[in-house]
């Protein structure tokens, strides 16, 4: 097997006696689309610091195609990248801009203006081209950084939440063109994102972080349906957590209230008696028994929010409580609070958190 195009083994960071991050590992393979998703303060912009170069590891090492660039200057290592601030010089041209690694390299000027026009035309901006800074949007000056940093052709590409500066809807349509971008160009890149949604829809891989240390690395995939620990099942997507109590280990039997359900899946070591979060994504549920879902519990609305096309529907089930989404349908009125229902699941969709 080909040894990963980056490999970060063991990276520990701490300023004065504060670990930021500790016992960081990571390996990427050439082309991938990887982001780093955590809360402010979880370590994911100083892991992207230390492999830029920009800070120095307490202890581990960084592998960028082969060659350690652990202890290198960030000139040294042939990495572009993005920052929150867009860091565009203002008194120079999109043009210039563009083209000012390329320039400080000693690029010919011939390779500088054929590099800058195709970036012009890569980042759909290419009537730009003698526009200053300030005569941008917040979205166009963003792409106009990327491409700053695509300019030199870098191995691998670091974004630093790129996006948070802007609107929601520049967000959604920029965060598409950067991956289609990265796709045509196939650069290895790596992205940092405290934004669930972002990370889920652009990214091969996710690394959740939080306290310094990655919680899981997996597939958007398998981050949102199989999450590792109560942290990744709370941090990433909506989760309704039910509290209950083992019935009967043997059988996976958990009481609930005044209701008992059959889990399929391992309780993970609890025992009869032993209290146990039960964790279910929203779209798990439904109102009624329906076919093909094995269990149900009785409860009461307490909760009805019509947002147009759905209808957020909270049903309290003695102690506990969950959400779900219905489809609104003109034809048939939403449920009213205070009305007795029935939540129907399949069992086997119920994670049992550590």
């Amino acid at each position: 097997m080909a040894d990963p195009f980056l490999s970060i083994q063991n990276i520990r960071k701490s300023f004065g006696t504060v670990t930021v991050v500790q016992d960081f590992d990571l390996d990427v393979e050439a082309g991938e689309f990887i982001s780093l998703l955590g809360p402010s303060g979880c370590g994911k912009t100083t892991v992207l610091r230390m492999v830029a170069g920009f800070e120095e590891p307490s202890g581990g090492s960084i592998v960028v195609g082969g060659r350690n660039v652990t202890r290198l200057k960030p000139n040294q290592r042939n990495v572009g990248m993005v920052f929150q601030a867009y860091a565009l010089f203002p008194n120079l041209t999109v043009a210039q801009n563009i083209a000012f690694g390329l320039k400080v390299a000693g690029a010919p000027r011939a390779e500088v203006d054929a590099r800058v026009a195709e970036l012009l035309e890569i980042i759909k901006l290419p009537q730009f081209g003698d526009r200053y800074p300030y005569q941008l949007s917040g979205g166009q000056q963003q792409r106009v950084a990327l491409a700053r940093a695509l300019a030199p052709k870098p191995k691998l590409l670091l974004l630093d939440e790129p996006l948070s500066a802007l609107d929601a809807k520049v967000r959604v349509s920029l965060r598409e063109e950067i991956r289609s971008i990265q796709k045509k160009l196939g650069i290895t890149t790596i992205f940092v994102t405290h934004d669930q949604e972002e990370a889920l829809s652009i990214s091969d891989r996710i690394v959740v972080m939080y306290g310094g240390k990655a919680e899981q690395v997996g597939t958007p995939f398998e981050i949102y349906n199989r999450p590792a620990t109560r942290f990744v099942a709370n941090f990433v997507g909506t989760l309704n957590v039910l509290e209950g109590t083992v019935a009967d280990a043997a059988t996976g039997t958990v009481r609930i209230g005044e209701s008992q359900l059959s889990l399929k899946g391992a309780l993970n070591g609890a025992r009869t008696g032993d209290a146990v979060s039960l964790a279910l994504r929203p779209e798990a549920i439904a109102l009624g028994r329906q076919p093909g879902r094995d269990t149900s519990l009785g409860g009461e609305i307490s909760d009805v929010s019509f947002l147009g096309s759905v209808i957020r529907v909270r049903v309290g089930l003695g102690p506990n409580a969950v959400s779900l989404d219905t489809f609104n349908n003109p034809t048939s009125p939403p449920p009213m609070v205070g009305e007795k229902t029935e939540i129907s699941f399949s069992s086997g969709d119920v994670l049992v958190l550590h």
